[in-house]
């Protein structure tokens, strides 16, 4: 990493990466501190307390969500690569539905698909949008999360969709798809959306976030199977 010496004058640009490294890495050690203290406290407090362990899973969830954010507000500002490989989108749905569902007791959440869906993708990039989706839709949703794997109905691509039975998004909160940092409102779903957006053109896809008739939201990575040349 460059490190500029007292007499370089820094660019609004240099300013805002050094920021959001310094950031990533005070606040990572913190939560590290956490993670480790939750588990030490797991350790020592008995089966019965299920109150206690109830609060402490809480806290541990907390801090993966903040330390997910912290990752995508890094991969937003500063370069990020890709290494993709075969994987099978289906099954990396079951795995962060499984995940997810560990920590979320009020709501349900579920997967959706139809069987092995083959691709060349990032797995560790995908999982990560993924989680903030699903972190996201956590938040909105009143009682149910799906997350879908499934071909495309036309084009021979994959979808990946998180889905909730919530109030659906505002037009601000939509404007991250098109415009990362636009607000502060609600930002874990702008934030979301912003990667999504960026991981899936990254692949050569899309990204399409629509709110539901009825009440809800959806929001639709389209992937190619393999990647274009």
């Amino acid at each position: 990493m460059h490190t500029p010496d007292a007499t370089e004058k820094l660019t609004p640009e240099r300013l805002l990466e050094s920021v959001t490294r310094t950031l990533r890495h005070e606040v990572g050690d913190l939560l590290q501190t956490i993670y480790s203290t939750v588990a030490i406290l797991h350790e020592r407090i008995p089966r019965e307390a299920q109150l206690e362990r109830r609060f402490l899973a809480d806290l541990r969830g907390r801090a993966e969500t903040c330390r997910d954010e912290l990752d995508a507000i890094h991969d937003l500002v500063l370069p990020m690569n890709l290494r993709p490989g075969s994987i099978d989108l289906a099954e990396l749905v079951e795995g962060m539905v499984t995940s997810f569902a560990s920590r979320q007791k009020s709501i349900k959440i579920r997967a959706e698909q139809s069987g092995p869906l083959p691709i060349t993708a990032d797995a560790q990039r995908l999982t990560q949008v993924g989680r903030l989706l699903l972190a996201g839709a956590c938040q909105s949703a009143r009682n149910e999360v799906v997350v879908g794997a499934r071909p495309a109905r036309t084009g021979g691509d994959a979808e990946l969709t998180v889905t909730d039975d919530g109030h659906g998004v505002t037009p601000e909160q939509l404007k991250w798809l098109t415009t990362p940092f636009a607000t502060t409102q609600q930002a874990l779903c702008g934030l979301g959306l912003a990667l999504a957006r960026r991981v899936a053109e990254m692949h050569g896809g899309r990204v399409a976030a629509e709110n539901l008739e009825g009440g809800g939201f959806r929001v639709t990575l389209t992937l190619p199977v393999k990647p274009r040349t």
